[in-house]
């Protein structure tokens, strides 16, 4: 019981923090200095911006959003269903597609422009938060939290969880090194994205909560 009580004050704290750093984040992009370092970020990455570095992450890209996610979604439900573990493998497609409608309401309402750059690849809408960041977050954030307790292994457990991690980070990465997003709107994507997976998490605590029995 107190381990599950620490699992659900921890993951508590990272929905408050998430959704607080979120918060936060809005208005501060609308000032000057976070704009400024926006600019700055963005040219920092002129040198890394080669033919061979942009085409690996315009590919690389497209696994945090579109047909590629939706089948790596897909897969993973599979795998659930095959393992027989029915309430995450509701919870995973659920999740990513509530967190879709989510990064839409929040583009919708922030409205902050993409950055006045030529892209590197093509993309429309709002800019703020990261729909990619906040969709990598999110499917590879449940991706480890839901199969990792299923891999016996310790090593692969080790692996899987690397995989997922350098997946979000590169990803998150590949938006303003393609010019599509600034690094706040990343950083904003991963709030969003963390406070998904905080819930989703909850909500496995809550379904699997030991039942308690009534004293004499």
């Amino acid at each position: 019981m107190k381990s599950r009580r620490q699992s659900v004050s921890g993951w508590l704290f990272v929905l408050a923090l998430s959704v607080t750093l979120f918060l936060l984040l809005v208005p501060a992009v609308r000032t000057s200095a976070i704009r400024q370092a926006d600019n700055a970020l963005l040219q920092s990455l002129n040198p890394l911006r080669s033919a061979p570095m942009v085409a690996f992450f315009a590919e690389l890209t497209r696994f945090g959003a579109g047909r590629l996610l939706f089948f790596i979604v897909a897969i993973g439900t599979a795998f659930l269903l095959y393992k027989r573990r029915y309430s995450s493998a509701v919870i995973l497609p659920a999740a990513y597609l509530a967190e879709r409608v989510l990064n839409t309401l929040l583009k919708n309402w922030i409205m902050r422009s993409r950055p006045p750059l030529p892209h590197l690849v093509a993309e429309s809408g709002y800019s703020f938060p990261s729909g990619h960041a906040m969709n990598a977050l999110t499917v590879y954030g449940l991706l480890i939290l839901l199969l990792v307790p299923l891999i016996r292994s310790v090593r692969l457990k080790i692996v899987w969880t690397a995989l997922c991690l350098i997946m979000i980070l590169l990803i998150g990465f590949s938006r303003p090194l393609l010019r599509v997003h600034y690094f706040s709107d990343v950083f904003a994507g991963y709030c969003a994205g963390g406070a998904v997976v905080a819930a989703c998490a909850l909500i496995q605590l809550a379904i699997h909560a030991p039942a308690r029995r009534d004293g004499g």
